[in-house]
């Protein structure tokens, strides 16, 4: 049964008193259900919950937005928080909240050990409206509440944090991440601290880069991204144009609208809409794009790039140098900003000749792959800590044998534990090494190590 919260949003200015709205348990998983699933290296099992919370619409007003949060099951662990964003969507339901494919991104992180954000945005799920598509300020804001709601819920129902903040997304998630991160720093460095970053294939030089889709005259793979450009952007800058007719050429003004009311695939749209996108532009707005650097649309396209400032905490942008859809020039172009800037660490990293659609698995997995190296061990609880963390391992499943890490550890005491908390096995290690488990039955243990200074608890599946 949903759980209804009585919270509201306070008047621009002041406080939030309470921004989580209510919260439904959708679906549930055992850990050999998600390994079953895809997710090979699950630890644990997941609760999956629908939220709905307040956030501010593009003017500052009270809205109505949702989101999943995949919590993990069976540990009382203190967890780290992780939000991934979602790539482009046209259909209002084709959202994380209702167990679209961009859920399995939840699934992945929630089943070793993250509790999982993963927020629709403004007008998709259960938020009213347009959704302001490519739009930092609210892909930022619309994240950031779902975090606020995320910590409220658990905080509610007792699930341990650990003040760990992990931010990725891919396509327009990769933008809505930059979007984010970006505003955590500027605006509410006192509420979160993020500790990595893992944008992947982002347009974060919207107007450069990537606007470049709409001066050329080849064929571009994914004509729709311009008119959602123009009407999410219509939804936060009304005076951007008045009726379609101003923009678009015939038939495109009539004929693009009605697809983009929520029902409507990409696909669909692109089945009306020409191989070189700007063919759908009245001559002179396209003109005038190409030759005022004033124009509006311009003006609006630059207020969304997302290079011009200083990221603090890590950031490791994953591109595809082949990416026919987001342009890896996106990355680069940011890469050089932030390292121009003197950003302390930032990098870019080339998953290979993919397009867009290939890009997908392997720079996730990437950035899956790295959040397990900076995810605190089940019993860390502070941020601040993270200098004098201990002991971690690798890989966290196995079928036969583990590898301890520590920077400068001498000798340490390690007993291994079942899912049932008893004593399966024990011994000592000297400094780093490797651990043979394969004695071991399957399932999820854990691991204490015992170096002196402190008591490190790690968890690893066996696996068959």
């Amino acid at each position: 049964m949903a759980v209804l919260y009585a919270g509201f949003l306070a008047s621009p200015g002041t406080l939030r008193s309470q921004v989580l709205i209510s919260d439904s348990l959708m679906v549930s998983f055992t850990q050999q259900q998600l390994i079953d699933t895809g997710v090979g290296n699950a630890l644990n099992g997941i609760d999956v919950y629908r939220l709905r919370y307040w956030t501010t619409d593009p003017f500052g007003a009270p809205t109505v937005a949702s989101g999943a949060m995949m919590v993990p099951v069976g540990d009382t662990c203190h967890h780290s928080i992780a939000c991934y964003m979602h790539g482009t969507v046209l259909e209002k339901e084709a959202v994380p909240s209702r167990l679209s494919q961009e859920a399995l991104v939840g699934y992945f992180l929630g089943g070793i050990g993250f509790v999982s954000a993963l927020p629709d945005y403004l007008g998709l799920g259960d938020s009213p409206g347009f959704h302001p598509y490519v739009h930092a300020a609210t892909e930022a804001s619309a994240s950031i509440d779902m975090l606020r709601a995320v910590r409220e819920w658990c905080d509610a129902q007792g699930v341990l944090l650990n003040g760990q903040l992990f931010l990725t997304g891919y396509s327009q998630g990769g933008h809505a991440c930059m979007a984010t991160h970006r505003a955590i720093e500027q605006q509410f460095p006192q509420e979160f601290t993020v500790t990595a970053s893992g944008p992947c294939a982002g347009p974060y030089d919207v107007s450069g880069v990537q606007a470049q889709v709409i001066l050329d005259t080849v064929p571009y793979p994914a004509p729709y991204y311009l008119p959602y450009v123009l009407f999410g952007y219509k939804a936060a800058y009304p005076d951007l144009f008045g009726s379609p007719s101003e923009v678009f050429d015939a038939p495109w003004d009539t004929l693009l609208p009605p697809l983009f009311d929520g029902t409507h695939s990409a696909g669909e749209v692109d089945d009306v809409m020409p191989e070189v996108p700007n063919v759908v532009l009245r001559d002179s707005v396209l003109d005038a794009f190409t030759n005022d650097p004033q124009h509006p649309f311009r003006l609006a396209l630059q207020e969304n790039d997302l290079y011009t400032w200083v990221p603090q905490a890590p950031v490791r942008m994953h591109y595809c140098n082949a990416d026919d859809h987001v342009f890896a020039g996106n990355s680069l172009v940011a890469l050089q900003a932030f390292q121009a800037a003197g950003a302390p660490q930032v990098e870019a990293v080339d998953m290979g000749a993919l397009d867009h659609g290939g890009c997908v698995f392997p720079a996730l997995l990437a950035v899956r792959n790295w959040f397990m190296t900076l995810q605190g061990a089940c019993d860390w609880n502070a941020v601040p800590e993270l200098a004098e963390r201990g002991w971690s391992l690798f890989p966290a499943a196995t079928d036969g044998v583990l590898h301890l890490v520590h920077p400068f550890a001498g000798r340490a005491a390690w007993r291994v534990f079942d899912a049932s908390g008893a004593l399966v096995a024990q011994g000592t290690i000297h400094g780093p090494g490797m651990l043979d488990v394969t004695g071991l039955a399957p399932g999820v243990h854990v691991i204490r190590i015992d170096d002196g200074a402190r008591i490190s608890s790690l968890r690893f599946l066996r696996v068959p």
